[in-house]
């Protein structure tokens, strides 16, 4: 109980440091802004909300707020963070809005993964690309308990 209490805090403590962002900068949609530019990496809250907590595999959803509710729109969004078309992790990401089920698997075989707990991960996602992110929240949350002690 404890634990669920406190990684949900972590949670919630992560979403409002990132408001914060968005508040420091202004409506998002103001006037002459696109809507495309809400996509490129550092504007707009999709992108905020996409903000890795712990760096992620290619053809993975980013272990992030928006990772766990939309993993196909934090692959879009990371199309544009990771270069666009051009880098190999821009496409992986781009396959991902198609199908997060089958990114893992291009990915797998794009690079292979060298420890068995990557691969443990690639299959997680092909099982549950919500279920991969949310693991990798709780790792990122173990790792922030060890700066405060």
């Amino acid at each position: 109980m404890h634990r669920k209490l406190a990684i949900s805090a972590l949670c919630l403590a992560v979403f409002a440091a990132s408001a914060g962002d968005c508040f420091a900068r202004g409506r998002v949609f103001g006037s002459g802004r696109s809507v495309s530019s809400v996509f490129k990496g550092g504007a707009g809250p999709l992108a905020r909300l996409n903000k890795p907590l712990i760096p992620t595999m290619p053809g993975l959803p980013t272990v992030s707020p928006l990772g766990l509710i939309a993993p196909r729109m934090s692959n879009a969004v990371s199309i544009f963070q990771f270069g666009g078309f051009t880098s190999q992790a821009g496409r992986l990401a781009a396959l991902g809005v198609v199908s997060p089920r089958i990114s893992p698997v291009a990915g797998m075989i794009a690079r292979p993964p060298v420890t068995p707990a990557a691969r443990r991960m690639y299959v997680l996602t092909m099982i549950s690309p919500r279920a991969a992110v949310l693991v990798g929240m709780f790792k990122a949350a173990q790792g922030a308990g060890g700066m405060f002690r």
